[in-house]
């Protein structure tokens, strides 16, 4: 990846964007941003993170609802026609050092030291000089050091536990991204 990122370092037009996901904001508020800076006419390097602390409980402790993780990515995304515009192709590495989701008396699943690499595509569109609009679908493999499944957020009995693999899909995104 670092081999394509510094492949051209001549990138001339507008070089770094900043940008959060409204969809992670309405998971649940999903904390969340992304630095993506262009080292070429096609490729720019990116990195990033997502935070969620928060569980919602109602009267009833079976329907605690949450979607916690800590998660930092890094990548590169080649940009088809030129970088911060149009279609691009994302391939990153991804750490979360944990991840707890429960919805509605679902079970709880639980993960910790999770590390991975994600592939992704997207399309962003120039709204102004400086403004664009990006969306974004992506999937990853994540390897979890430890995982526990259990029954429901309120036994924590243990369904299942140990070192897991999974394919996740990773983001949704709607984006609004400032271009300096």
């Amino acid at each position: 990846m670092i081999l394509l990122a510094s492949a051209g370092l001549s990138a001339s037009a507008q070089r770094v964007a900043v940008q959060t996901n409204v969809l992670d904001w309405a998971a649940l508020g999903t904390v969340n941003a992304e630095l993506n800076v262009a080292v070429a006419r096609h490729f720019s390097v990116m990195a990033g993170g997502r935070y969620n602390p928060w569980s919602f409980t109602g009267h009833n402790p079976e329907c605690t609802i949450m979607n916690q993780h800590t998660t930092a990515y890094a990548g590169v995304r080649y940009w088809p026609w030129y970088v911060h515009s149009g279609w691009w192709f994302a391939a990153k590495g991804q750490w979360q050092e944990y991840a707890n989701t429960g919805i509605w008396r679902a079970a709880l699943k639980e993960g910790k030291g999770g590390l991975g690499g994600g592939l992704s595509l997207g399309y962003t569109y120039m709204l102004a000089k400086h403004f664009n609009l990006e969306f974004g679908a992506g999937m990853w493999v994540v390897h979890y050091k430890k995982h526990h499944f259990y029954d429901s957020p309120a036994k924590l009995s243990v369904r299942k536990e140990g070192p897991a693999t999974f394919v996740y899909p990773d983001f949704l995104s709607v984006s609004f991204a400032y271009v300096f």
